[in-house]
């Protein structure tokens, strides 16, 4: 299979989907001269498409769990030996694609060297990546080659399968009243829909200023059209850091980056999706994904109608306790995501959840909860809850809990 760029030209570079050690494996064939009565080298557009294909997994969230050389004269070397990228890498987290495509390509030469060889060999060779990509199960290789190809449309037409998105005054209607953080943390809050307009309370405008509804259609559109959209001026409009936030309340939305951006995908297992604010909206909510969320929440309950966050201690009717993965579910070994009671915690919808998942707050070795520094963020919702949050005893955390916060501590919380 050939893949398509976003202007529709075909590149000259083969791959596939293929299941392998019981994961998704993408193989992208090997370069080479022109062979009799073609008329370009063998699969000369190698590099783009490489670069190309680790964009497109990490807009889908992908974890690469290895890469490595797949060539049948390297056959019989170890896997060691053959490995170019040792995993799991979150591929979200990646900002700089083309470095990583150069650690893959220039790995490449010294594999199967002979001993005492003083030049490297092909860096343009068959290889293998092994794949854990949220929504895809083994059974699905043909429908994420096609997605990877460009053939489709980016993630949503996988999306709107199974639901259907919100329109614009529907998503705006659904966040009334609720303050919700742009990429950089700032609460924005939709106080009421008119018409045409939404009126949004921000720090710098605490009495509300108007946001057309037509500029959250817009990125609506393009976020179902590409299943990510940069949280900028250009991609946007000017109320750009609302019109991402807004977007990142959808069921299977999150920021990532930088530089920011929205990324959709869909929800899977017991991930939080809908429950935060779309309980009781139907176009945008999962059926499956709720009913998941609720075992997790009751089990971590203890079967209770209430409880305590883990971050904040302050006890909640359970429905308003969202079960969150203290690692991130996408790059847990199938262990991990089967220890739910010290790999899970329940953590408040009032912005525990959120905090803790885009990196705000994180829990140290010791289990105490700790925060990015406020010195230089005005006086606001934020900057208030973190000062309550820094310094308290984390419930859940224990010395099985501990790697999972770990992880979250050396991949997520970011300090500044």
């Amino acid at each position: 299979m050939r893949l398509r760029d976003a202007h529709g030209a075909e590149l000259n570079a083969d791959f596939g989907i293929e299941v392998d050690e019981g994961y998704l494996s993408l193989v992208l064939e090997s370069a080479g001269g022109r062979t009799a009565g073609a008329d370009r080298p063998r699969n000369d557009q190698y590099v783009p498409a490489l670069r190309l294909l680790l964009e497109r997994l990490r807009d889908r969230q992908a974890v690469l769990l290895s890469a490595l050389v797949a060539s049948a004269r390297v056959s019989g070397l170890s896997e060691d030996e053959r490995t170019l990228v040792k995993g799991p890498l979150n591929l979200s987290g990646v900002a700089d694609v083309e470095q990583l495509r150069l650690e893959i390509t220039s790995a490449q030469g010294r594999v199967g060297l002979r001993p005492g060889a003083r030049k490297e060999g092909n860096n343009r060779k068959r290889i293998r990546l092994r794949l854990d990509v949220p929504g895809y199960r083994l059974e699905d290789a043909a429908q994420l080659a096609a997605d990877l190809a460009g053939l489709r449309s980016e993630p949503i037409e996988r999306l709107a399968a199974s639901r259907e998105l919100p329109t614009a005054k529907e998503l705006l209607a659904a966040l009334t009243g609720v303050e919700i953080l742009t990429a950089t943390g700032r609460p924005n809050t939709v106080v009421d829909v008119q018409g045409n307009v939404a009126r949004v309370q921000t720090e710098r405008s605490p009495d509300g200023s108007p946001v057309e509804i037509g500029e959250v259609q817009k990125g609506l559109d393009k976020l179902a059209e590409r299943g990510s959209v940069q949280v900028t001026v250009d991609e946007l409009g000017h109320r750009s850091s609302f019109v991402g936030a807004a977007l990142a309340t959808l069921p299977g939305a999150r920021f990532d980056g930088p530089p920011a951006r929205v990324v959709l995908r869909e929800p899977t297992g017991d991930e939080v999706a809908s429950d935060l604010h779309f309980g009781e909206l139907d176009a945008v909510s999962s059926v499956k994904v709720r009913t998941e969320q609720r075992k997790l929440r009751k089990l971590l309950a203890g079967g209770a109608t209430s409880a305590e966050c883990a971050l904040c201690g302050d006890q909640y009717p359970i429905n308003f306790l969202i079960a969150a993965h203290i690692k991130k579910r996408a790059v847990c070994t199938d262990q991990e995501r089967r220890d739910l009671t010290h790999v899970a915690m329940l953590a408040c919808s009032f912005g525990c959840d959120t905090l803790y998942e885009s990196g705000w707050v994180t829990v140290d070795r010791h289990g105490f909860v700790r925060t990015r520094p406020t010195d230089d963020l005005a006086e606001s919702h934020l900057r208030t809850r973190l000062l309550h949050l820094q310094g308290r005893p984390c419930l859940v955390h224990s010395a099985k809990s501990e790697p999972y916060f770990d992880w979250h501590r050396t991949n997520v919380f970011v300090q500044i």
